[in-house]
This record gives C-alpha cells, sequence and structure tokens, in this order.
C-alpha cells in the first residue's frame, strides 16, 4: 500500500515537471466547459438515474493532455471524479483515466472504502484504465477505440463465482467504432460499442452501446450561440434504449 503511494506521488510529480517544461516551448491551452445533461449514459448504462451535470477541464500543451471530467446527480445521490492523461500522435491517442465513484453500491463488502486516497486494489472506490484510440484522416473520418480496466474497483459483477470470492479483477473491456458526418450543417456521429466478455459493461460478449448522437448550434443572438446535442442509445445486451439531451455551457 506505502509502495504504490510512493509511485503514485513519483509518477505524478515527474508527470508535473515534464509537462511544464514541455509547456514552456509550445503553446498551453486550457479548456473549461460544462454540459447540462437529462441522463449520464456511459457506454450503454445509465449512471444516476437523474439528470446530470457534468463540468471538464483541461490543459493540452503539443501532443500531451491532462484533465478532469465529472458526473454530479442533480436529483439522486451520484458522484463521479475522473481524472486523465492522454498523448498523441500520428492518428493515435493513449489514454490513462482513473474513475473515481465513491459511492456504496449492492454486495460491495463493508471493507471497501470509498475516501479517495485509499488506493488498496481490493478496497478503493478508484479504477484505473488504460486505452487506445486512433483516428483516421479527415477524408476519411473512422475513428477506433479500446480500452480495459486494470486495476481497482472492476471486482465482484456476479458473474464468476471464483473470481467473486477472490476478489480479482474483471478486465472489463469495451471495444467502439464510430463515424461522424454532417446533415444540413448539422454533425452527427454513428457509433457501435462492444464488450467481449462478462463484466462491468455486460453478462457476455456482446453489443452493449449503440445509436447516434447528433449535435447543433442555436443562436440566441448575434454574440452567442447554444450549443446542444441529442442521442438514441440502444443497449441489445440489456434490451435497453435511452434518450439523452443536452446543452453545453
Amino acid at each position: 500500500m506505502k509502495r504504490f503511494k510512493t509511485i503514485s506521488i513519483f509518477l505524478l510529480l515527474s508527470f508535473i515537471s515534464i509537462y511544464s517544461s514541455f509547456a514552456e516551448e509550445n503553446s498551453l491551452s486550457l479548456n473549461l466547459t460544462a454540459d447540462v445533461m437529462n441522463r449520464y449514459i456511459f457506454r450503454g448504462t445509465d449512471f444516476g438515474d437523474s439528470p446530470s451535470l457534468q463540468p471538464c477541464l483541461s490543459l493540452k500543451a503539443g501532443n500531451f493532455e491532462i484533465g478532469y471530467w465529472g458526473a454530479i446527480s442533480l436529483t439522486e445521490f451520484y458522484q463521479e471524479t475522473d481524472l486523465y492523461l492522454k498523448y498523441s500522435i500520428a492518428g493515435f491517442s493513449i489514454y490513462l483515466t482513473d474513475y473515481y465513484i465513491p459511492y456504496v453500491v449492492k454486495d460491495v463488502p463493508a471493507s471497501s472504502d470509498i475516501r479517495y486516497f485509499t488506493f488498496d486494489n481490493k478496497k478503493t472506490a478508484h479504477t484505473l484504465e488504460a486505452a487506445l484510440e486512433y483516428q483516421f484522416p479527415e477524408s476519411f473520418p473512422l475513428k477506433l477505440y479500446g480500452s480495459v480496466f486494470f486495476f481497482g474497483n472492476d471486482k465482484r459483477w456476479g458473474y464468476d463465482a471464483e473470481k467473486d470470492l477472490k476478489e480479482d479483477n474483471y478486465y472489463s473491456s469495451y471495444f467502439e467504432i464510430s463515424y461522424p458526418f454532417e446533415i444540413s450543417g448539422n454533425k452527427l456521429n454513428v457509433f457501435l460499442g462492444l464488450t467481449p466478455q462478462s463484466g462491468a459493461y455486460g453478462n457476455d460478449f456482446g453489443v452493449v452501446n449503440l445509436g447516434f448522437t447528433g449535435t447543433k448550434n442555436i443562436k440566441i443572438s448575434n454574440e452567442f450561440e447554444l450549443p446542444v446535442k441529442s442521442s438514441i442509445i440502444f443497449n441489445p445486451q440489456s434490451s435497453k434504449v435511452f434518450f439523452v439531451f443536452g446543452i453545453t455551457i
């Protein structure tokens, strides 16, 4: 436990040092936005079962990006705080994301600890994920994405008795293909996501996230446009469908 904290602090300080030095030689950009959504749907699953406020803060310098993304339920008890690192080059993007969800769900042992600085693999409310993305050129803007949970709260899903007993990681994985295009000046993104195994996204191999997202800027005045977006999302494995609508501020 102490060794893990020491390594984590060392990596964080090293990254900050490298990032600061790199930023001095490259343009540094800051992005701050927030989405207000009628639902928080993540990879075909409804989290929070209520409207959701989703703030985002990121810093980018050259090929590097570090950021925060969050989800706060407006009527139910749900909170999520995600930190991520991203490096992009030649169409490829590599992500390391720390999902922190400080709420206790059914079947989680009483020994679980939802405090932020608890990093014990079998008790933590953190889940670490590694992901790889490839964006094809603009002439054919297909996007491929794959990710896997490799540490933390990816346990006790109830699909494997031996793993559940030992509290082993399921290594839940997710793969997605998406393609954006425009219709009458409005942007549309079609996507299909699947999981290859039982775990966080479903009970077996199957499609869990299928649908499309449309985005449009509504002109409010000569100086201001309001970005809005809407999605229809199907989860064939769980036989559920979601309609999502939100605005960006």
